[in-house]
């Protein structure tokens, strides 16, 4: 029977050897082009059964990179790579000494069925169980260097290359930049971009030949041109440090986007960089933020924060808060101390996410955690007064002690007022004094105006009214309206009436009105509507209250609404007083809710409402007048 068979296929045995080959490899590629890839590996398997080298390399190609149900299995490309290169395929031995120079794991799922993968976990329990028996390609320099050296001989000169990578970098080798020079020089000359780029880092690094920058950029420029990334890069810093070429920021950002566009995350970084800021050509927005954000969502931190400060700062465009948080939180995310403060003053602030307190404090604690000053003194303020985070004194103490030492001078005011207030414990006054005398020693005019209203108490052990005088002085100097306030208050003779220089006190006065403080300008505008004042004074008066009233204060709101009731200094308007009393007994101010309480029930500006008019004059304490009285106009 088999002497049968054997006489029967005698006749295509030929064409099986030759021509049957090459059928059975076309039938492979059809169907591979078709996506029948277990259709193709089986062809691919006959022909290599058979002794064909082709067919052998398109199974190892195929187990090498993978597709769709074929998984990566590095163990079988290398066997069959290696039955390819034992008989002479040269692109076998090129892949054959890659596998060995760099090793390889056993095998991976394809992106197809991680896709389908319930989570990270599982794919990687399946891909350890379904890959278990595989062995792993141990890095082997030796044998890469054989196999190397193989294809080399036959050819392909990305072997040479390879090779003289190796001995440049000492990869597995002892450094031998002449092997390397020799290798690179074999393969550069046929247009070989990595024998090209290695003869640009030999010459212009100057490793083992005497440095050559302009030979060196060269030989960059050569493999740039044949679109080498590393030097592309090498280019673009060679342009923009002017040493092997003249300093030209287009060609710098010519050569960044070839790289970045090759997918360099580093190039797409420093490429939408100079499209930010006009360097190398016109400022592009659009083109920034598309190379910006490319670099950005690999998790390239620089990009990230530049995209972070981009849109948090606007310039070219309007600012997007909301999309600036988004990238503040990328970075806080990744343990960026500053971010995570940035993160805290947005969700505190409202800045591009709602208001959260709680976020806030969060973020301010991880910012103090790893060292942030000011994340410190706003983590321990939380703390003291249990916003956004549970109250937690000794907590914040910690972190205020932290900060004053960081020279934060608020953390050390803050502990002032935590130690007069005796939160820790028994009120310590000295404590107190101390940290406020060594916050105004080193200028801080808050810690000056503090320590000041110490040394004006009236308590004798502390009582300094000289001391005092010069901190308010030098506070007020600086421009806190606050101290002008209280020496406003010491001229006036509030604290000592031997002591009252009554323009000196208008002088101050009027400084820490202008400065927007309320409390001055309710002062000024009484002062100036005192007694018989002249028109004029009136118009000013009411200027100042009506700053006074519109920022809030309830006193001003009150005379406000005097001076509309008496035509003082404004138009009579019973309408407008009353909305303004409205305003001064909303904050609870006697007076305000008084008048507000007579004008309801002799619907004087409003319609009657005798009811809440009675309500409001028992609520605020005072003794009613006689109904056919006007409402009293006092100065509050």
């Amino acid at each position: 029977m088999k002497r049968l068979a054997h006489k029967l296929l005698r006749p295509i045995l030929p064409w099986i050897d030759g021509p049957g080959k090459s059928w059975l490899r076309a039938r492979a590629q059809s169907a591979f082009e078709r996506r029948r890839f277990h259709t193709a590996l089986g062809l691919w398997q006959r022909g290599a059964a058979d002794g064909d080298v082709e067919s052998a390399f398109r199974l190892a190609d195929v187990y090498q990179r993978g597709y769709d149900a074929v998984f990566v299995n590095h163990a079988r490309a290398a066997a069959w790579y290696k039955f390819a290169a034992e008989r002479g395929h040269a692109e076998s031995q090129l892949r054959l000494g890659r596998l060995f120079l760099h090793g390889a794991s056993p095998g991976r799922l394809n992106e197809k069925w991680l896709r389908t993968a319930r989570d990270e976990q599982m794919a990687s329990a399946t891909a350890e169980a379904i890959f278990a028996a595989t062995p792993k390609i141990e890095r082997d320099t030796t044998q890469a260097l054989v196999w190397l050296e193989k294809a080399g001989r036959q050819g392909l000169k990305e072997a040479w290359a390879v090779m003289g990578m190796i001995f440049l970098d000492g990869f597995g080798v002892e450094k031998d930049f002449a092997r390397a020079l020799e290798y690179f020089r074999i393969a550069a000359d046929e247009d070989q971009a990595s024998a090209q780029f290695g003869l640009g880092e030999i010459y212009y690094r100057g490793l083992g030949v005497e440095p050559n920058l302009e030979l060196g950029a060269d030989w960059y420029q050569k493999a740039a041109d044949l679109g080498h990334v590393g030097a592309q890069l090498a280019m673009a810093s060679i342009h923009h440090s002017g040493k092997g070429r003249e300093i030209d920021p287009e060609r710098t950002a010519f050569y960044l986007r070839l790289a970045a566009d090759a997918g360099d995350v580093n190039a797409a970084y420093n490429f939408g960089r100079m499209r930010l800021s006009g360097e190398g050509g016109p400022a592009d927005v659009d083109q920034a933020e598309t190379y910006l954000r490319r670099a950005a969502k690999t998790g390239h931190l620089p990009a990230v924060r530049a995209l972070a400060v981009f849109y948090s700062q606007g310039g070219l465009v309007p600012p997007d808060l909301r999309e600036a948080a988004n990238w503040y939180r990328v970075l806080a995310e990744s343990g960026e101390a500053q971010a995570q403060f940035t993160m805290g003053r947005f969700a505190a602030e409202g800045l591009g996410v709602p208001v959260s307190l709680g976020e806030a404090g969060r973020w301010f604690v991880k910012a103090a955690e790893q060292g942030h000053a000011i994340a410190a003194y706003n983590a321990g303020v939380f703390l003291s007064s249990g916003t956004g985070l549970p109250q937690d004194i000794d907590a914040a103490m910690r972190w205020l002690e932290f900060a004053a030492a960081e020279g934060v001078p608020e953390a050390k005011i803050k502990l002032a007022e935590i130690h007069m207030k005796g939160t820790s414990g028994s009120p310590d006054v000295g404590r107190a004094m101390s940290l406020l005398r060594e916050a105004s020693e080193a200028g801080d005019r808050t810690a000056k105006t503090r320590l000041a209203l110490l040394y004006l108490s009236p308590d004798r052990d502390q009582r300094d009214l000289d001391q005092a005088e010069r901190l308010l002085l030098d506070a007020a100097a600086s421009g806190s309206p606050e101290a002008s306030l209280h020496l406003g208050h010491f001229y006036s003779g509030q604290f000592d009436r031997a002591l009252a220089r009554p323009d000196q006190a208008v002088r101050y006065y009027l400084a820490a009105a202008e400065s927007g403080n309320v409390v001055a300008q309710h002062i000024v505008g009484t002062l100036l509507s005192s007694g018989n004042a002249a028109a004029a004074q009136l118009d000013q008066a009411a200027q100042w209250f009506r700053r006074a009233a519109e920022a809030g204060f309830p006193p001003a709101q009150f005379q406000l609404g005097v001076l509309c009731c008496t035509g003082r200094g404004v138009e009579k308007n019973l309408e407008e007083a009353v909305r303004w009393y409205e305003l001064a007994a909303a904050n609870r101010h006697e007076m305000g809710m008084y008048n507000l309480g007579v004008m309801l029930m002799q619907g004087m500006g409003v319609e009657p409402d005798r009811a809440r008019g009675e309500q409001l004059i028992k609520e605020s304490g005072i003794t009613p007048q006689r109904e056919s009285e006007a409402p009293p106009a006092a100065s509050g």
